[in-house]
């Protein structure tokens, strides 16, 4: 279901067949979703290190997306399988038996077969992670860890917080500075907080930075958990001070169940 496209740089597609998962589907103009993460993670210091950049993109071909990667040297795979991994993970909640972990990544590396023989440097996972049941996060990190350089860097949502809507969402990349919400559907999906995608995902995958907005959901910065970043927190150093207080526009902030559901637009730590 791959295919190669000619647009000046390297460009494969893969897609899964739209099944209605969900109902109370929404296309529209996209809206712009403003971005503290983007302009860190796209920073030209990062982008400068790989004479070819490869970039994996978890959603559907973009046409802002490809004009801005079309700038670089890049070769850049868009990857559909949002709805493969959630049925997928539904049809493992449902089994009688939790398969074991080497069965998982089997499975789940038939689902992301396109990723064999890609070092990956730049990925965008929007919100791939809430397409997979808890236990197979490992799996898909065992999995993932094969495809990733280095130095790669990986940006995504998460469900954080209780009570968040849940819906399939089509996302990329409107500029550096901003991503375009091009439509969603109302579908169950599975909500991880950070802890959990951190001791789920270690010691290779690791979320280093993470900014949580007003609608409930985390953005977050994914780099390698086993090479030290500068200035970041080590995977260990995340866990002991979980309860570190956050910053909000330069002022601390104590993050309670009461203030989270009461915070100001975004919290960043």
């Amino acid at each position: 279901m791959a295919g190669l496209l000619g647009l000046g740089n390297s460009l494969s597609t893969a897609s899964t067949k739209r099944s209605g998962v969900g109902k109370g589907s929404s296309q529209h103009q996209p809206v712009e979703l403003a971005s503290r993460l983007l302009p860190k993670l796209l920073d030209d210091e990062f982008l400068e290190k790989f004479n070819t950049l490869n970039v994996l993109d978890f959603g559907s071909a973009y046409g802002p997306s490809l004009e801005l990667f079309n700038q670089f040297s890049c070769r850049l795979c868009v990857l559909d399988v949002a709805e493969s991994l959630l049925d997928w993970s539904r049809d493992l909640a449902k089994r009688e038996e939790m398969p074991s972990s080497k069965q998982m990544e089997h499975e789940l590396g038939a689902i992301l077969a396109e990723l064999r023989g890609v070092q990956f440097d730049l990925l965008f996972f929007w919100d791939t992670l809430n397409y997979l049941h808890p236990q197979a996060l490992g799996a898909f990190a065992n999995v993932l860890k094969r495809g990733v350089s280095a130095d790669f860097r990986g940006h995504g949502y998460l469900l954080h917080k209780r009570g968040v809507e849940q819906k399939l969402r089509s996302l990329g990349l409107k500029d550096r500075t901003a991503i375009a919400l091009r439509g969603e559907t109302d579908v169950p999906l599975f909500a991880h907080n950070r802890k959990l995608i951190n001791d789920s995902l270690a010691p290779d995958l690791l979320i280093d930075h993470g900014v949580l907005h007003g609608d409930g959901r985390l953005e977050y910065m994914m780099v390698n958990g086993r090479r030290p970043q500068r200035g970041a927190r080590s995977a260990r150093a995340t866990r002991e001070k979980s309860s570190r207080e956050p910053v909000v526009s330069g002022r601390r902030v104590e993050l309670t169940a009461d203030s989270e559901e009461s915070s100001a637009k975004n919290l960043i730590f």
